[in-house]
């Protein structure tokens, strides 16, 4: 049985039997963990309020070789979620997000990268009041850490680039945009000028003109695509949009 020290952040805790919980985390060396805190319910000293989601933790659990579930020793804080808890709005993209680490990524794969990048978004939640393209520009880049951000950039069928005033038709099946050509074959759907054009701004962390209809068609384009690719329903998704888009 062998001892781990990490950083973590609580993506995920529910009750387990009288007194032990369970609790997903995802840690800087070692991706996503499933772990048992027991005894955490009624813990005092080891777990006081350390185990709530999206706080950002130290660990040390014991891992049995060969066995899935881990045995959480000790957590200690590093930063609490305080200032996500008290607003609905910022809990709502704080669990969308942790949600989507949790769901696309699998047990004990280390990702730092995506660690680094799912601490900077719970900070700036915390901190700031996020506005749909934030959103946006955090859901690009975690996306495209993990393999699946839809390109904007070429017409994913013939390759062919396009100048940013024909960037109207949008593919979910196929991930991206269409040429007017590949466009008459494929099915997809088209979308305001400027639209998609934005959508790359956003990307690369830019700050587009946003209106209504960009806010709309956005979301359009990105539901499509991620029910599509990942088929995965966010249930944080839900309650996200009637909060903020």
């Amino acid at each position: 049985m062998a001892l781990h020290k990490d950083e973590a952040f609580v993506l995920f805790k529910r009750a387990y039997g009288e007194s032990d919980k369970i609790i997903r985390l995802f840690t800087r060396a070692s991706g996503k963990v499933a772990a048992i805190a027991k005894g955490a319910s009624k813990s005092q000293k080891r777990f006081m309020n350390t185990l709530e989601p999206f706080n950002h933790i130290n660990v040390e659990y014991f891992e049995k070789y060969g066995k899935g579930m881990v045995r959480l020793e000790n957590a200690d804080i590093i930063e609490t979620n305080s200032g996500i808890e008290r607003s609905l709005k910022k809990a709502c993209i704080a669990s969308f997000f942790t949600e989507l680490v949790d769901r696309l990524t699998k047990e004990k794969e280390p990702h730092e990268s995506l660690f680094s990048a799912l601490k900077e978004l719970l900070y700036a939640v915390k901190n700031h009041d996020f506005i749909y393209s934030d959103i946006l520009y955090y859901q690009f880049l975690m996306l495209d850490m993990l393999g699946y951000m839809p390109n904007f950039d070429s017409c994913v069928y013939c390759g062919s680039a396009m100048p940013d005033d024909k960037k109207v038709h949008f593919s979910k099946e196929r991930g991206g945009v269409l040429c007017a050509s590949c466009s008459k074959s494929i099915p997809h759907t088209i979308y305001r000028e400027g639209v998609i054009p934005g959508l790359m701004l956003i990307r690369n962390q830019e700050k587009p003109l946003i209106n209504m209809i960009f806010e709309r068609q956005a979301q359009d384009i990105m539901e499509g695509f991620m029910s599509f690719h990942l088929d995965v329903e966010f249930r944080s998704y839900r309650i996200l949009k009637s909060v903020i888009l």
